[in-house]
Parts: C-alpha cells; structure tokens; sequence
C-alpha cells in the first residue's frame, strides 16, 4: 500500500512525486505520537506551574463561594489533576490534526475537502463547546445551587468536588456541540439525509431531554432545560448544513 504527497524541496521539479510505504508511514505514525507524548509532558509541566491561575479561572465562574480543603493534600494532588485534565483538553485539537495529516495521503481530492472542512467546524464548535460551557451552563447550575441555599446554609464548597462539577459540564458542552460535525458526517457515508433529520426531529425533543439529564452532574431544572435548548439548536443546525450542502451536491 503506497501513500503519496508533495515536497516542497522537489518543487522545481514539475510532476515528480515521492512514495511512502506503509512501513514508512506507520514510523511517521510512531514518531507523531511520541511528539505529542514529550508535548503533552510539556503542558502537564506548564499548566502545574500555573495551578493557581487554573484554579482562578475556574472560581471565577462565580462569585460569592467559598472553599475548603478537607485534607492536607487534597489541592496538591488535585493541581496533578487538573493540570493532567487541562493539558489534555489544550492538546486535543493537535491530536485531531495529527490524525488527520496521518489519513490525508490516502484520501481523495474531494475526501480531503470534506475531511477539512469537518475538522475546521469540529474546531470551531469545540472552542464555542468550552465558552458555552464556562459562560451559560457552569453560571445557570452554580446561580441556581447557590441562590436555593443561600439564606439556610453558608456556601462552603469542596474545591475536589467542585472541579469535578465543573469539569463534566465543560466535558458535556464540549460533546454536545460536536453533533452537527456528527451529522454531517453521517451525511457524507450515507447514513442520513437532511430529510431524514427534520423529519426525526419529535425524537431529537425527547432524546435532548434524555441526553441532558445523563450529562448534566446534578438534576436541577435550569441546567438540564439550558442543554437540552443547545442540543436542539445544534441539530437544527447541523440539519441545516447538511441540507445546505445536498443543496450545492457535494453531498449526493
């Protein structure tokens, strides 16, 4: 199995072409990997010596809380966490784009243009996924905790479980906004049609509902309400572009 691409020190020589072979491109495969292995050590370094700033950001969600440390060495092996879980999440967008590079050889022109572009708006609803997570869900459930207990109990919080909390509605938003990357995808293998999803859509009402209510950490209305409103906004858009690109035929 051969894989081809272009050089740019062969770019005075007009139609030459380099081959790879498989053995070849799985050492290229090896040595990606062990880049990304010696950068995510990198990151785990960097975001531990910025703990505390970590931590800033993530109090920052809200104010008016308070927290305490049960143990002795809970926030010292819970920096080792968060700066485990901070690199991974800076590190994963590389990952994609290492997979991609890894895959693109093999692909066709118009595979390629679809590859790219999926990867472009897995991207950018990624980055939307975090900001829709620390801005709109962290403050709703936190506002809402806070403000039913308020005036009976003092706010002291475990920053452990704290970071737990946020942490999986960062994780759920994050996911959540990958669904129209996902139809699409779907789309391009022939799975579905944009006629197929508008027309599942009374199933995509009760499934948002589901979906938040496993994602969300706590059973609180306001939360659950507020990703499920996202998810159904993100399948109608995803069912939008999927429609958009029938439309222009480069999807069949």
């Amino acid at each position: 199995m051969l894989f081809k691409f272009k050089s740019s020190i062969l770019d005075n020589q007009i139609g030459s072409k380099i081959y790879m072979g498989l053995s070849e491109h799985n050492q290229e495969l090896r040595e990606r990997l062990f880049q990304l292995f010696l950068f995510l050590i990198l990151l785990i370094g960097l975001c531990f010596s910025q703990t505390k700033t970590l931590a800033q950001i993530l109090q920052g969600v809200i104010e008016g809380i308070k927290f305490f440390q049960p143990s002795p060495d809970e926030y010292f092996f819970l920096s080792f966490k968060l700066s485990l879980s901070s690199a991974i999440l800076i590190e994963s967008p590389l990952l994609i784009i290492y997979g991609i590079c890894y895959l693109f050889p093999a692909l066709l022109s118009r595979e390629k243009f679809a590859f790219g572009s999926l990867f472009l708006l897995s991207f950018i609803l990624f980055f939307a996924g975090t900001l829709y997570g620390y801005k709109v869900v962290a403050p709703a459930a936190l506002t809402f905790f806070f403000s039913y207990t308020k005036d009976i109990l003092e706010p002291l919080w475990s920053f452990q479980d704290y970071v737990d909390f946020l942490w999986t509605l960062f994780l759920g938003s994050i996911y959540s906004f990958q669904i129209p990357v996902i139809q699409i995808l779907l789309g391009f293998i022939g799975v579905c049609t944009s006629k197929n999803c508008f027309n599942w859509l009374r199933y995509v009402l009760l499934i948002a509902t589901v979906l938040a209510a496993v994602i969300t950490p706590s059973t609180d209305p306001i939360t659950q309400l507020v990703f499920s409103i996202a998810i159904l906004v993100l399948y109608l858009t995803g069912s939008s572009f999927l429609f958009a690109l029938e439309k222009l035929g480069i999807i069949c």
